[in-house]
């Protein structure tokens, strides 16, 4: 039905796709510079994330963090309570061998302190996680990198 592919042939529907990413806990700093080489910057799928959401923050993280090397700031991390913070510390201090990307989960989010359980602790770790977002985001506009 497409012109010029009449006689193409599916080997395997799907086989083709595969995503490259770097070793991230050994290559990048929670920043995501590259260890080796400073000012470098890594964005997106290739850090060690799946998923749309999680490689647009990673780009996200990525240009704020360059933004604020180019004015001699330094660079600024969400905490590990939030989703965008979960995903850093996970590509940066994985220790799982071979390193495999991850889409975020509450799995990742430290523990809470108290007892909860299903829902509830899901809503208490989604509370905290806006709740330090909104800081970090605050410490961010006040330091004037973004």
């Amino acid at each position: 039905m497409v012109p010029g592919l009449e006689k193409v042939e599916f080997a395997r529907l799907g086989s083709v796709h595969r995503n490259t990413f770097i070793d991230s806990p050994r290559t990048l700093t929670e920043s995501l510079q590259f260890r080796c080489r400073p000012g470098l910057f890594f964005a997106g799928q290739i850090t060690g994330v799946e998923g749309y959401m999680e490689s647009t923050a990673m780009g996200l993280l990525a240009g704020i963090n360059a933004f604020r090397v180019s004015q001699a700031m330094a660079p600024s991390v969400p905490p590990p309570t939030t989703a965008m913070g979960a995903l850093i510390h996970y590509i940066v201090h994985s220790v799982t061998l071979p390193f495999q990307p991850m889409n975020i989960h509450f799995g990742l989010f430290p523990p809470l302190s108290g007892e909860a359980r299903g829902r509830e602790k899901r809503r208490l770790l989604a509370k905290r996680a806006l709740s330090d977002m909104s800081a970090w985001k605050k410490q961010v506009e006040k330091t004037g990198g973004v």
